[in-house]
């Protein structure tokens, strides 16, 4: 098959390919809504147009700061759709946990809780050798995501942790031996 590319050679060890999708988003353009990677919503999963909410893959959402967020999760389309009912009924009830993800990869869990983005500092805890760890990222010495490999335990405190809004210390995340459970009220 001819791509139009120069024929090229890239050595690796590892070869990821991530194919994401492209959200229909023609009907909601049609009808006049905003339109940026996704449908345009608000943190009630509300559009432009106060008669109309959007929920899940297709919707881009506008944080406080003004900038666009797109998650694909069965974790964003639940709370979104919530919202979006909520809205629907006049009341509010705006998205505001933490995003979390999962996938069972053959004999690797991988979850993750929090985005990465404008992080300064990583921890490790556990051991990459035995395929059972966590990497927790900080920015400014607080917590902003947890991504973990065989780890569910700690992937449920660290949701919990996300929920109440605490923040371990890099050397209370580092310790393998810390019970991060013990932050928990």
């Amino acid at each position: 098959m001819t791509t139009g590319l120069p024929d090229r050679e890239f050595p690796a060890d590892l070869v990821l390919v991530g194919i994401g999708v492209i959200p229909n988003a023609e009907l909601a353009q049609a009808a006049g809504l905003e339109v940026a990677g996704g449908i345009v919503v608000d943190g009630e999963s509300r559009t432009a147009d106060p008669a109309i909410v959007a929920a899940g893959d297709c919707t881009v959402r506008r944080l406080a700061d003004g900038s666009l967020l797109r998650l694909e999760s069965v974790q964003n389309a639940t709370e979104q759709g919530k919202s979006a009912a909520f809205a629907l009924l006049g009341k509010a009830r705006p998205f505001a946990g933490a995003p979390w993800f999962w996938s069972d990869q053959y004999d690797v869990k991988l979850q993750m809780i929090g985005l990465t983005a404008g992080y300064d500092q990583t921890v490790l805890r556990g051991s990459p050798e035995a395929h059972k760890f966590s990497l927790f990222y900080y920015r400014a010495g607080r917590l902003l995501a947890i991504d973990s490999i065989n780890q569910p335990a700690e992937h449920m405190a660290g949701r919990r942790l996300f929920e109440q809004g605490i923040s371990p210390t890099p050397e209370q995340a580092a310790d393998s031996g810390f019970a991060l459970n013990t932050l928990l009220s």
